[in-house]
């Protein structure tokens, strides 16, 4: 049987584990900020994990980063996808440096206005 001293423990521990989850879940829904100079594509990936934006074959950094719609870096080779919406970065060469893949609410969303 549980004597107050536990009690109180027990009820403590459970309400630090529960704000400990909202802190969490608000942290998940965040809005992704996207550069200025992003641009929006639909990918897909070849067998040999190559990138195909709209429809063409595209070179990529060796630093590539790629981001699933929860925010969690991938690897290109764990990435087998087919005409995906993304917003992605070229670096001055055109090389993709930088792939987000989009949640059904940010492809609805325009991208940012350049100045």
């Amino acid at each position: 049987m549980l004597n107050n001293k536990s009690l109180r423990l027990t009820v403590l521990s459970a309400v630090i584990a529960f704000l400990g989850m909202m802190i969490n879940a608000n942290a998940m829904q965040m809005e992704r900020q996207f550069p200025i100079d992003v641009k929006r594509g639909k990918l897909s990936t070849t067998a040999l994990a190559e990138l195909v934006i709209d429809g063409k074959l595209r070179q990529h950094t060796p630093a590539l980063r790629i981001y699933s719609e929860d925010n969690l870096t991938l690897t290109l080779a764990s990435v087998d996808v087919r005409n995906i919406v993304i917003n992605y970065v070229e670096n001055e060469f055109g090389e993709i440096q930088k792939i987000w893949v989009l949640t059904a609410e940010e492809a609805r969303q325009a991208l940012p206005k350049k100045n």
